[in-house]
């Protein structure tokens, strides 16, 4: 679908409120044309975390919580499994 839009006099080009709150590149071609893509931003601190080893460690997680119940830990039990005293 194409639709032509015009630059106000801020420089600003509306997308409409469908679009509102999402990130896009903005990509300068040769000739001048602009090409606007979607994108998703991910903190730099944070993209270890979309690493493929850590996302398939994180969903195992997921399913192991899906399918066991929370439930309240026995510490003093723990205590003596490890050795740590009462």
């Amino acid at each position: 679908m194409q639709t032509i839009k015009t630059v106000g006099k801020s420089g600003q080009i509306s997308l409409g409120r469908a679009m509102a709150g999402l990130n896009f590149i903005l990509q300068e071609l040769p000739g001048g044309d602009l090409m606007l893509k979607r994108a998703d931003v991910v903190p730099e601190a944070e993209r270890w975390l979309h690493e493929p080893d850590m996302k398939e460690k994180l969903a195992r997680a997921d399913n192991w919580m899906r399918d066991n119940e929370a439930r309240e830990t026995d510490l003093d039990q723990i205590k003596s499994t490890h050795g740590l005293g009462a």
